[in-house]
């Protein structure tokens, strides 16, 4: 009884404290991987490597069914070793989010010569060398990674034979997750991304690569048009001589109320909305009309009135300034229209800033493939192996940019996340009706 109370370490069957031994000796193997070869190179698995990756995980899935009730496969699929592996994948999930993240590829030697004049950055990249500013691409997160990927397969397997009705929800839950890992990590050097340039009327179907060469894609994306919906501008007094919002220890910005006589202070002066246009050109030198189309910009008429006394003016005695007109911030087809307050300060609006922005589109596919769709911001669109996001537009133009930028995606072995993903939901929804497995 004494024995089984105190099992000396390494001796079978073994435990938590042999799964943390093993899982932060492979972080560390990881490290003097990183130390002395860089990071890990995931094209060492391009197409077809990782076809022979993928195949050596499904060799040694089989081999973990058929001696799941041998010693080694018992512990590898335990619940020990799996929450070692959990604890090692999120302290280097943590410290991927403290550590400004790199680009990928970036080489070890460029990021030394960089900083090579700095004594401080020199120690500094100690933490380069170790992996953290690139981490998904460290040895020590790929053999994490990788290793709960066996594990979790192997968990899979072994409760494969189990006769319990509620046996369904673990695998459908656990599978899908490996599916997804699986998946994921072995298409990761298969996904290809680009941004790609389409002028307004055109079709487009070139991108340039890290190098500049024009890359021709089995895709093409023709801009119908672009659409840009604005907020209401802003209001802010100014000093005419520097252009400082006011006060300049701390700006005061008020957001334009289009309900009309609605009274407001800002920076000492009360203004009062008289008119508010949206979309509006101007019709003479002083004035503003409404006029929907590409070049119209923001335009309000205000009263603006300050009390000014004595101590402050040669007027012989206090009264009410009040000073009225237009006030448009303008754009790059109408010069923006200030108010002058007084001899020192000037009520101007802020450029209006984007609400959304929508390109109308039609894609193309050399498998002939046709879709029109609409995309903006957080509403990508599918088409294929290939996802389509809204990415940028000419912001110094605004509305009326003349092209519009999109981000192509092309991951092949998406599909096969989506089946992990949707496995996962349907464990969830079954574990939710039925109570826990």
């Amino acid at each position: 009884m004494e024995n089984s109370q105190h099992k000396s370490i390494w001796q079978t069957p073994w435990g938590f404290a042999e799964s943390q031994l093993i899982v932060w000796g492979l972080v560390l193997v990881g490290f003097l991987l990183n130390i002395s070869l860089g990071n890990f190179d995931f094209y060492l698995i391009s197409r077809p490597y990782n076809f022979v990756l993928g195949g050596s995980i499904m060799l040694f899935m089989l081999l973990s069914f058929l001696g799941r009730n041998k010693t080694f496969f018992k512990f590898f699929s335990s619940l020990e070793f799996s929450i070692s592996l959990l604890i090692a994948l999120t302290v280097l999930a943590i410290i991927m989010g403290l550590t400004k993240q790199g680009i990928h590829g970036e080489s070890l030697a460029n990021l030394q010569n960089s900083n090579s004049n700095s004594n401080s950055n020199s120690n500094s990249n100690i933490f380069v060398r170790l992996g953290f500013n690139q981490m998904t691409s460290s040895w020590s997160f790929v053999l994490i990674y990788f290793l709960f990927i066996l594990s979790l397969g192997a968990l899979v397997v072994r409760r494969i034979v189990s006769k319990k009705k509620k046996n369904i929800i673990f695998l459908l839950l656990h599978a899908g997750l490996w599916i997804v890992l699986f998946f994921a990590g072995l298409g990761y050097v298969d996904t290809e991304r680009y941004i790609m340039y389409v002028n307004k009327g055109e079709i487009e179907w070139r991108v340039y690569g890290s190098d500049g060469e024009k890359i021709e894609l089995p895709i093409a994306i023709k801009l119908n048009d672009f659409i840009l919906e604005e907020y209401i501008s802003k209001l802010a007094i100014i000093e005419r001589k520097t252009g400082q919002v006011q006060p300049s220890n701390n700006p005061e910005y008020i957001q334009i109320d289009t309900n009309k006589q609605r009274k407001k202070i800002l920076s000492g002066f009360e203004i009062v909305v008289e008119n508010y246009i949206h979309e509006a050109v101007r019709s003479s030198d002083t004035s503003y009309r409404h006029m929907p189309m590409l070049a119209s910009t923001p335009a309000v008429y205000v009263t603006v009135k300050k009390a000014i006394s004595k101590t402050n003016s040669s007027l012989p005695e206090e009264k009410e300034k009040i000073i009225r007109g237009w006030v448009s911030a303008g754009n790059i087809a109408q010069i923006a229209k200030p108010l002058v307050v007084d001899s020192n300060y000037a009520l101007v609006m802020t450029p209006a800033e984007p609400k959304s922005f929508i390109s109308d589109v039609e894609i193309y596919t050399q498998d002939e493939k046709h879709k029109e769709a609409r995309i903006e911001v957080n509403s990508p669109v599918e088409i294929g192996s290939w996802m389509i996001y809204q990415h940028s537009y000419d912001d110094v133009a605004g509305k009326m940019s003349n092209y519009s930028a999109f981000e192509l995606v092309y991951d092949p072995w998406l599909y096969y996340v989506y089946i992990g993903i949707g496995m996962i939901a349907l464990g969830a929804l079954l574990l939710v009706i039925l109570g826990k497995y």
